[in-house]
């Protein structure tokens, strides 16, 4: 079983250097915020782990979640901008859509 802990090492380094590439280019400040930004809660349920940011300049909903089942290890996460009950009732929109799928 070696080899899956290397496996397991391997995968989660091209994670982090993918995450420090784009923190380098400043394509994570929507959802994972500016350096200087602090959450305004944090808490895990569900093996999920979920962080509010402070609400998008333009008042926009964002939500962004990652992770997966079949991961070397846990790292699910929900990171969201906005007022928690519309960020609910947006998520319940999309998994509806997402249930639905494409139109044929």
């Amino acid at each position: 079983m070696a080899g899956t802990h290397s496996d397991g090492d391997q995968w989660f380094e091209s994670l982090k250097q993918k995450a420090d590439r784009m923190l380098q280019n400043g394509q994570s400040k929507i959802t994972a915020g500016n350096p200087d930004e602090n959450p305004l809660a944090s808490w895990k349920r569900n093996k999920v782990s979920v962080t509010q940011l402070p609400d998008d300049e333009h008042g926009i909903l964002r939500i962004s979640i990652g992770g997966g089942t079949d991961l070397p290890f846990e790292c699910n996460y929900l990171t969201f901008r906005g007022e928690h009950g519309k960020c609910v009732e947006l998520l319940r929109r999309a998994i509806v859509a997402l249930e639905e799928g494409p139109l044929e």
